[in-house]
C-alpha cells in the first residue's frame, strides 16, 4: 500500500477566524488521540482534497507537521458546507501502527447477475449494508470488502457479515448476523396494481355489456 502524506502547519486562527483561512484556500484540521493533546492544524485545500480522495476512511495518512514530527493518522470526520459541499473541517485520529483499530470499510457486491436465485426474474439481489466494522492494524485495513453474490441460490438466500471472507490480519468487529445481501422477490409496483385493477374493471364492463345484449336478444 502506497504511503499517503499531507503537509500541515500549526493553526492559530480559531473559531470564526477560520472563515478567513478558507477564503485563502486553507482548510482547518484537527488531530487527536493516543492520549496526547489535540492539535489545531491547517492544510492547503487542494492538497487536502487529493488526500481525502486517495485515503477514504480506511487508508492511513501521515501528517507531516511543519517544524514538528510526522504522525500516522486515519480520517475520522469530514465536515462539509451544507449548500456548496465544500470541505470545511477534517478530524484526524492518531494511531499506533502496531495496534489494531476499529474502522468501517465499504462493501461492494459482485456476481449479482450470476446468482441462481435471480434466474428468470425470480428475484433481485438487494444490498442491506454498505459498510462493515472491522478490526486490524492501520496498514492492514482494506480499502473495500468485495462480496461475491453468485452463490445466492434462491429467494430469501442471504449473505451475513459473519460469512464474509476477510483478508489476513482483518477480523470482524461488528455484529456477525447483519445481512449484507440477499435475494428479494420482485416487488409489484403501484402502476402494476392499477393496471391489474383496470383490466379487471374492463373485464367486468365487457361481461355487463354481453349480459345486456343477451337480455335484449331474449326480449
Amino acid at each position: 500500500m502506497a504511503a499517503i502524506t499531507l503537509k500541515v502547519d500549526l493553526r492559530t486562527a480559531l473559531g470564526k477566524k477560520n472563515r478567513a483561512l478558507r477564503r485563502q484556500g486553507i482548510t482547518p484540521i484537527h488531530m487527536y488521540g493516543l492520549n496526547e493533546d489535540s492539535e489545531s492544524l491547517q492544510a492547503d485545500e487542494k492538497e487536502l482534497r487529493t488526500v481525502l480522495r486517495a485515503a477514504g476512511r480506511t487508508t492511513p495518512v501521515t501528517l507531516k507537521v511543519s517544524g514538528g514530527k510526522d504522525t500516522v493518522t486515519i480520517i475520522r470526520e469530514i465536515a462539509k458546507h451544507a449548500v456548496s459541499g465544500d470541505v470545511q473541517h477534517v478530524d484526524f485520529q492518531r494511531v499506533d501502527v502496531q495496534q489494531e483499530v476499529e474502522t468501517p470499510v465499504p462493501v461492494s457486491l459482485i456476481g449479482q447477475e450470476e446468482a441462481p436465485g435471480t434466474a428468470g426474474g425470480a428475484g433481485v439481489v438487494t444490498q442491506g449494508a454498505f459498510e462493515i466494522l472491522v478490526r486490524a492494524k492501520p496498514f492492514d485495513v482494506p480499502n473495500e470488502i468485495i462480496v461475491d453474490c453468485s452463490g445466492l441460490m434462491e429467494v430469501d438466500s442471504a449473505i451475513t457479515s459473519g460469512e464474509i471472507k476477510l483478508p489476513s490480519g482483518v477480523t470482524l468487529a461488528g455484529p456477525a448476523d447483519d445481512r449484507i445481501a440477499w435475494i428479494q422477490p420482485p416487488r409489484v409496483s403501484a402502476d402494476d396494481d392499477a393496471a391489474a385493477d383496470l383490466a379487471a374493471a374492463d373485464g367486468d364492463s365487457e361481461d355487463a355489456v354481453e349480459g345486456d345484449a343477451e337480455e335484449s336478444a331474449d326480449g
